[in-house]
């Protein structure tokens, strides 16, 4: 493997992501706080990686597998921390992780033909959005440590385990199942 930076920035997400599990399970917090700063350097590389590769000339055929599995395996490891505290249902975590990990195998698949099966525009749009909940997620959990007072730490659980919580994550749940469908009427019409 060669080792730009960019990829560096890349493999760093696979060694984020089972530290704000950690962190968020620690049930601390401190913990709290480093969830929340793991989890924004981690997003952060995922800008990163890609503007460096292109600057630097450095744009490989690894380096774009490894980026969205990088992406991830961050998101699936904050979904399944939020599925442990009750705050994600079981069927939304199975269909992100069903999702994700199925559009990693097909692209996997199609990296082996002439024309490899590329991240789509809709697709980088489903990862900024499951990170701005997971960001949304995550500060509403460190409140519920680190608020000022008792009635806003309540006021942080209440809304966290909300409806509207709920229903903001159906909707992105829907759009990933939404980018699996696209993937594959994708990869079909590629094969005719």
């Amino acid at each position: 493997m060669n080792y730009t930076l960019a990829n560096i920035l890349t493999l760093s997400r696979f060694f984020i992501a089972p530290s704000v599990i950690v962190c968020v399970l620690a049930d601390s917090g401190t913990a709290m706080h480093w969830a929340i700063i793991l989890f924004a350097v981690g997003a952060l590389t995922d800008y990163f990686d890609g503007a460096l590769a292109r600057r630097m000339g450095e744009e490989t055929a690894l380096g774009s597998y490894l980026d969205p599995l990088a992406d991830k395996v961050l998101t699936t490891a904050a979904f399944v921390t939020f599925y442990m505290i009750n705050v994600l249902p079981l069927w939304m975590l199975a269909v992100i992780i069903v999702r994700d990990f199925g559009t990693t195998v097909l692209r996997s698949i199609a990296s082996t033909s002439p024309r490899p099966l590329k991240t789509s525009m809709t697709a980088k749009w489903k990862t900024f959005l499951q990170m701005c909940f997971i960001i949304y997620a995550l500060l509403m959990q460190w409140a519920v440590y680190n608020a000022p007072s008792p009635s806003l730490r309540v006021s942080a659980w209440n809304t966290l385990h909300s409806e509207y919580t709920y229903w903001v994550m159906f909707v992105i749940t829907l759009f990933t199942l939404y980018t699996a469908v696209e993937y594959l009427f994708h990869h079909y019409r590629k094969d005719r």
